[in-house]
């Protein structure tokens, strides 16, 4: 069963208390692989869900945004496959560049401010650098402390970061 390890909202920024006014979001899944599920808050839409790469995950939820969600970019190809195709699989290497390079291009304009919201063990917390590349307003929370049952221990463990 996939694990959700990071929630991503989008929307715009309150002019005058920060924090987000959200109108999507993003959850990323891991375990086997990692999956994208964009959806609308207010909206009835389906889900979008793509299979991002692993090394420009960041990068690919950015070009998520571009397409989907402020209809900056509409690439040659489908990013989302009833057959679940991962980028690697839909795009050549220089294709997803390109397209990065686009996504990152279109947030100069656009002020969209996007939260990322990262939980332990999300492979997101090893792309933080990759975050402050993009131009847009946003914001990352990490963990700080934590409290879980272990089932493999059978006891409760408590962690400070």
């Amino acid at each position: 069963m996939a694990t959700t390890t990071a929630i991503i909202l989008i929307g715009q920024a309150h002019q005058n208390h920060s924090g987000i006014i959200p109108t999507h979001l993003i959850r990323l899944t891991e375990n086997d692989r990692p999956t994208l599920i964009l959806q609308s808050i207010e909206g009835n839409e389906e889900p979008i869900i793509i299979i991002p790469t692993v090394e420009n995950m960041v990068d690919d939820i950015f070009l998520m945004i571009s397409v989907f969600i402020t209809k900056e970019l509409n690439p040659e190809k489908e990013l989302q496959t009833k057959e679940r195709k991962s980028l690697y699989d839909i795009l050549s290497e220089q294709e997803r560049f390109n397209l990065y390079e686009k996504a990152k291009a279109s947030f100069q304009k656009d002020k969209i401010k996007v939260v990322f919201n990262l939980l332990d063990g999300s492979h997101l917390l090893n792309q933080l650098d990759k975050i402050k590349q993009y131009p847009s307003d946003f914001e990352v929370t990490i963990p700080h402390l934590k409290k879980e049952f272990n089932a493999w221990s059978g006891k409760v463990e408590f962690k400070e970061f």
